[in-house]
């Protein structure tokens, strides 16, 4: 078997129909097979995948396993030489599978490789990092963003002046669409399922490659059109949680325990600063709307009132890492 396709699925029939008939119609050249982890929908997935196509692999869970976890359970099912970690809100085009396996297969110190993504309306999606630092990360998500520190950081993080025409050695690729061999898998370990339920899994998996000494590549010559969050955006605050949560845990397996608790005291303050912050603002601009007379104002004020609100809710009920 030259090639297994594992895709985890949540409450997003529609677009896993979608992504199975365009793997239909656009297969690789040789062997492939498709495995389906369904992580307990109650949209009616399994039973749609089930009917529409019987042919592929599918595995129904009871209860959510999360992203690594049931990709996981696709690992330990697949049989072969190559693993492409696919989202279920994708449209695989024309020859996508074999430009990675062809890239692949004539260079064997890639340890994994990822597509060019795009939007349905043409546009690039940015899916390439360096790897998260410290101070990237207290840009993006606390006070020190408003303030305009450590943005240098933060751009380098996300790789601002890349320009995705050209194939590339990267730190990381979106798991959107990871293409990785059986024998890497085998050797670092899959998806770390104890520390990632959702988000940083397929960061926390380049990690690992890249310290095995192995490259990660960009290949645009390979193109697949990537929705985009559809499973995620249901739970928007919950989600921006778990982001956070697994971003912290990824400092944690990784960074000193000194550097770690440090970092961690200085974050936790300027992150609940931060949405106090956005909880100030957005009650002006409510005021703002109702004296102006203005309803999308005051709607959307509204909702980042809430926004902020039950983050703020969560992040000190759950807490962070």
């Amino acid at each position: 078997m030259e090639l297994s396709v594992i895709i985890v699925t949540w409450n997003v029939r529609e677009d896993i129909l979608r992504c199975l008939n365009s793997i239909r119609e656009n297969p690789p050249r040789d062997e492939c097979e498709i495995i389906v982890i369904d992580n307990a929908s109650n949209d009616g997935t399994a039973n749609a995948v089930r009917r529409r196509f019987p042919d592929i692999r599918l595995i129904s869970n009871d209860k959510n396993r999360g992203f690594a976890g049931a990709n996981n359970q696709g690992f330990a099912k697949a049989a072969g030489r190559y693993v492409f970690f696919l989202n279920p809100d994708t449209v695989v085009r024309p020859g996508s599978f074999d430009v990675l396996l062809d890239f692949m297969e004539d260079r064997p110190d890639v340890g994994a490789c990822g597509p060019r993504l795009v939007f349905e309306d043409g546009r690039i999606q940015k899916t390439v990092r360096c790897f998260p630092t410290f101070a990237g990360t207290l840009h993006r998500h606390t006070i020190f963003k408003t303030l305009g520190i450590f943005r240098p950081a933060y751009n380098k993080w996300l790789m601002k002046d890349f320009t995705y025409d050209r194939t590339a050695d990267v730190d990381q690729i979106m798991g959107a669409a990871l293409m990785v061999r059986r024998n890497v898998l085998e050797d670092v370990g899959p998806m770390d399922e104890q520390n990632f339920f959702m988000y940083y899994e397929e960061v926390d998996l380049c990690y690992r490659i890249k310290k095995a000494g192995l490259r990660i590549v960009f290949v645009p010559d390979a193109e697949i059109i990537h929705l985009g969050g559809r499973s995620s955006k249901q739970i928007p605050v919950e989600k921006t949680i778990m982001a956070m949560k697994s971003l912290l845990r990824f400092f944690k397996k990784y960074r000193s325990p000194v550097s770690y608790t440090l970092f961690r005291w200085l974050f936790k303050p300027v992150f609940v600063l931060n949405e106090i912050g956005n909880l100030f603002i957005y009650a002006i601009a409510y005021t703002f709307g109702f004296v102006c007379l203005s309803s999308k104002i005051r709607g959307y004020s509204v909702e980042k009132l809430k926004y902020s609100t039950k983050l703020l809710k969560l992040s000190w009920q759950q807490g962070l890492g």
